[in-house]
């Protein structure tokens, strides 16, 4: 058991990663590891459990960041969703690798993306920009807006962005 700040009952002692609360990823652990290193140092650690990303190493992938539609639900927020198919991605024709979709879960009245989910080539690549984006409060207009190099896996995020308000190009 641990305080805000990672300390135990015993003086001096810290603990992150698996041997405290909430899902056993490698990459949450770091993020925790940097905070009360940051908290030892005097400075303000924080970690956004909101945006930890997942990631399912399958085929195809599956990668995961926010709020699922199910939770929008459960606690009453509305929301908009976009959602692009890979399908209909220039480089995931070219690859072979047309599986799966990237969809995005924004609030209906502030435009904050709420959350991401892609199932799809390079999903565990692909939530990164995502992740950013709910770390620091982005809008799924501010993806949109975002140019993405062409043709790569990543202009999906941008389509599913832009669906948000039905606004897709290449669909």
């Amino acid at each position: 058991m641990t305080d805000a700040h990672y300390a135990t009952s015993v003086p001096g002692i810290y603990a992150i990663g698996d041997v405290i609360a909430g899902p056993m990823l490698a990459h949450k652990a770091e993020e925790e590891g940097v905070a009360v290193a940051e908290l030892l140092a005097g400075q303000a650690g924080h970690v956004n459990y909101g945006a930890i990303p997942a990631v399912v190493y399958t085929w195809p992938e599956v990668a995961t960041v926010g709020k699922t539609e199910e939770n929008l639900k459960e606690e009453g927020v509305s929301y908009k969703v976009g959602k692009f198919p890979f399908t209909a991605n220039g480089r995931a024709r070219a690859i072979g690798m047309t599986d799966g979709f990237v969809k995005v879960l924004a609030d209906s009245t502030t435009d904050q993306v709420l959350g991401v989910h892609i199932i799809g080539p390079m999903a565990g690549e692909l939530i990164a920009e995502c992740t950013m984006a709910i770390e620091f409060g982005a809008s799924s207009e501010d993806i949109a807006r975002t140019c993405h190099a062409h043709p790569t896996l990543s202009e999906a995020v941008k389509e599913a962005a832009l669906d948000v308000d039905k606004r897709a190009i290449h669909i």
